[in-house]
């Protein structure tokens, strides 16, 4: 009598194992997305950095060949200029443009004359997709923003 009792319970831990590791596995692919979100838009930020640069960095030639512009402590920047420094930038260094989709430049201004403001957007996509994830398999919208004083 008792070993047909200990037989009934044959096989129970198997189905409690074989649910911890589907929990498991459905854990990494949500964190592992999680990290390579927040990475891409760590390396967004980075970009919106160098574009603001290059946008501080841009002097409107009208500007620059004025009379008594070498008199001036500093050339103040125009949106035109920035958006221009920007526009040249990622049309010679492609490269930066292919790691996302839709890579967008929502605004390129100066706000004060004296600074660029860059604010960009893309759209990445999870890396492990699954069915808790399938929501934005479409890809998740990212923006970052960045403002360099020219000198």
């Amino acid at each position: 009598m008792r070993r047909a009792r200990a037989g009934a319970d044959d096989g129970q831990i198997m189905i409690l194992t074989l649910g911890f590791v589907v929990v498991a596995l459905l854990l990494v692919t949500v964190v592992a997305s999680a990290a390579h979100v927040h990475l891409e838009r760590k390396r967004l930020l980075a970009l919106a950095d160098v574009l603001a640069l290059e946008g501080a960095d841009a002097v409107a030639s009208d500007r620059y060949f004025a009379p008594g512009s070498d008199e001036q402590p500093g050339l103040p920047l125009t949106d035109t200029a920035v958006r221009q420094g920007i526009e040249e930038y990622l049309r010679d260094n492609p490269d930066v443009t292919g790691q996302w989709d839709q890579l967008v430049v929502l605004s390129a201004t100066t706000p004060d004359g004296a600074s660029a403001r860059v604010h960009l957007g893309a759209v990445t996509h999870p890396v492990l997709i699954s069915w808790v994830l399938s929501p934005w398999q479409d890809g998740i919208a990212l923006e970052a923003e960045s403002v360099a004083r020219a000198s």
